[in-house]
């Protein structure tokens, strides 16, 4: 589990994240560790594995059964005040002003006024350098007694944690030219102006498991994208300039990262090998989902061989990993594998849980119906599905809540409006995705 620091820690710009999609599974975790393994070893040194949610219970059972740690979290790729936040020493309150004079004379546009804790108590500009020469002139007040204190100005002061996007109109159309960032508990923590406001750094994504920005960590779409590694549709956004980018038709993302260490002749240990064969394992449900190829085959063998792993016994503890419908909360079950899509001109939400059996699942309807319900209004779906897969039967059942004229038009086995038997569909990738924006697109 991440703690709320880790959460809120922003982004390096000095790093590279190879990073899986939001609600990440087995695979999206097993194939950052492995591809971030993979480029270190190929001399890439500032790539780290990230990813974009908590680690579900199949993730967690194989890190801990191979004796790895999560990698790190990274809840945004978005710039914030934080990253445009330029170090600038400040001066005491009671610092003499002419020490602040003489600064802003050298050229300097904005000087920070901090007390002895580090809390902001505002700035000088040159508008309080030329109030104070003006009191001189008329006898007021003599600058060499005043201190920094008396013309300190309250500027505007921005929180390091918001993003600089939320932000930005507002303060160009302010037209402040020196902004003031401070942490949460009020803290100093540096400068910036107009210019970085309109050229904040990016965060440097490598995305695996996926390449639709609808499916990556928020903020990614004012990230620079590096690269991609992964197996489903296309749906990326475009990039500024060419970027490694693979997607094969293979089961699962390890199954690519497996190859690449082949490919270049590296073997990786036994831990990183052993969690690589379960992403493999998990998205192709022991070899008994349609989307398993030869490859896939062929790469578990060779990590199975280097983890000392028996396949089919691993294959169903990990399976197994998954807590049943009746020992979750409705929200949990249906965020731990959710996807958004576009199809047909809607926004669609398909949501994946696997049981090993669908006897809890009558008990269960009601409040899964709801709480999919709840996220279509919440998020403006047209319609929000959650695919009930039985791992041990390989049948699914799925759940819907939608427009009417779109759950009519499905074109499932409908057991009643809001629920459908699949039958032998058990892979959202390959067969349910495809079917559901073929009919999509048919409906008006």
């Amino acid at each position: 589990m991440a703690t709320s620091r880790e959460r809120q820690d922003p982004w390096k710009s000095d790093l590279t994240y190879i990073i899986g999609h939001q609600r990440p599974d087995v695979d999206a975790i097993a194939s950052a560790v492995g591809y971030a393994w993979h480029l270190h070893q190929m001399g890439q040194e500032n790539v780290v594995a990230a990813r974009a949610g908590q680690v579900g219970s199949q993730a967690a059972f194989a890190l801990g059964h191979f004796g790895l740690k999560p990698p790190r979290p990274l809840s945004s790729a978005a710039p914030t005040f934080a990253h445009i936040a330029q170090p600038q020493a400040p001066v005491a309150p009671y610092d003499p002003l002419a020490e602040a004079m003489a600064r802003l004379a050298q050229g300097e546009r904005l000087v920070p006024v901090v007390d002895g804790v580090g809390h902001l108590l505002g700035g000088l500009t040159p508008l309080g350098l030329a109030r104070a020469y003006a009191q001189v002139a008329s006898g007021q007040a003599r600058t060499s007694a005043q201190t920094c204190r008396t013309y300190v100005e309250q500027l505007p002061v921005l929180p390091a944690s918001d993003r600089v996007r939320d932000r930005r109109g507002a303060l160009l159309r302010g037209g402040g030219e020196e902004f003031l960032v401070v942490s949460e508990d009020g803290r100093y923590l540096g400068t910036t102006d107009r210019q970085r406001l309109l050229e904040p750094p990016r965060a440097r994504l490598i995305l695996v498991d996926h390449n639709e920005l609808a499916q990556a960590v928020p903020g990614a779409d004012e990230a620079e994208i590096v690269g991609v590694l992964d197996h489903h549709r296309l749906g990326n956004a475009p990039t500024v300039a060419p970027i490694p980018f693979v997607v094969e038709p293979v089961g699962s993302t390890s199954t690519l990262v497996a190859e690449a260490c082949r490919r270049q002749g590296v073997t990786p240990p036994g831990e990183i090998a052993g969690l690589l064969l379960s992403g493999i394992l998990s998205d192709t449900l022991v070899f008994r989902s349609p989307t398993v190829t030869e490859r896939d085959r062929r790469a578990a063998e060779w990590l199975a061989e280097l983890s000392g792993v028996v396949i089919p016994e691993y294959g169903q503890q990990l399976i197994k990993a998954s807590p049943g419908l009746a020992d979750r909360s409705a929200d949990e079950i249906v965020e731990v594998d959710r996807k958004n899509y576009e199809m047909g001109g809607r926004a669609v939400s398909v949501a994946q849980v696997e049981v090993t059996g669908f006897q809890e699942l009558p008990e269960r309807r009601a409040d899964l119906l709801e709480a999919l319900d709840a996220r279509r209004v919440r998020e403006n779906l047209a319609l929000i599905c959650l695919m009930v897969t039985d791992v041990i039967t390989i049948q699914s059942r799925l759940l819907c809540q939608g427009e009417p004229a779109l759950l009519a038009g499905l074109p499932f086995n409908r057991v009643d409006p809001h629920e459908f038997d699949l039958g032998n569909i058990v892979s959202r990738k390959k067969q349910l995705i495809p079917a559901l924006q073929g009919a999509l697109e048919e409906i008006e």
